[in-house]
């Protein structure tokens, strides 16, 4: 009995195999070069969107508190503001009844490492917010458009309201504005209830 071999048998050479492994460890790394990549810039665009969110939901608090605040009343302390912190009324609290005249308190505390919004009403304090490696200062725009760093700029009784207030933030060579217009009115007006009953 005797065995044949087909004249022409085809196969994988040595060099072929090496070839075919190459070039399947070139398309891996590449794929997973590019996933890498992928999950970076994912994971890069879910902190800058949390950030933003977070800066997002300060500012609104800032414009519901500093956008409705009340006017002075003849001896009365209105708006007292410096470049760290301001003091005023508001009728828009966060832990009072809406509506009801509250005093409350923004501040900036520099914080080694950063800076920290916080928010004070009926003795009780909330850090709001912290922005790294940062600075910042409270201004307060006149009827005139110049932002100053103290208010009331006359002492008058009663102090007018500024037009804005606005939250600067320094970050290396990038600023922040949060600039918050007030709504109400800016002086105090005396109401006919007021005349006839004192109030």
């Amino acid at each position: 009995m005797r065995l044949t071999f087909a004249r022409f048998q085809r196969a994988f050479t040595l060099i072929e195999m090496l070839v075919v492994m190459v070039i399947v460890g070139l398309l891996i790394t590449v794929i997973m070069q590019g996933f890498g990549y992928s999950l970076g810039l994912y994971q890069r665009v879910q902190h800058t969107q949390k950030n933003a969110y977070s800066e997002v939901l300060v500012y609104n608090w800032l414009c519901s508190t500093l956008g409705v605040q009340v006017a002075a009343r003849p001896k009365d302390k209105g708006l007292d503001g410096e470049f760290s912190h301001l003091d005023t009324y508001t009728y828009q609290p966060l832990l009072e009844q809406q509506g009801l005249k509250t005093r409350i308190q923004w501040r900036l505390e520099q914080v080694p490492g950063y800076l920290q919004l916080s928010y004070s009403e009926s003795g009780q304090d909330f850090a709001v917010y912290r922005w790294p490696e940062s600075t910042g200062e409270f201004e307060y725009q006149s009827a005139e458009g110049k932002w100053l760093q103290q208010w009331p700029i006359d002492k008058v009784d009663p102090p007018k309201l500024p037009e804005s207030v606005r939250l600067q933030v320094h970050t290396g060579a990038e600023t922040r504005n949060y600039v918050v217009p007030i709504a109400t009115r800016k002086g105090s007006e005396v109401t006919m209830d007021e005349v006839l009953y004192g109030r």
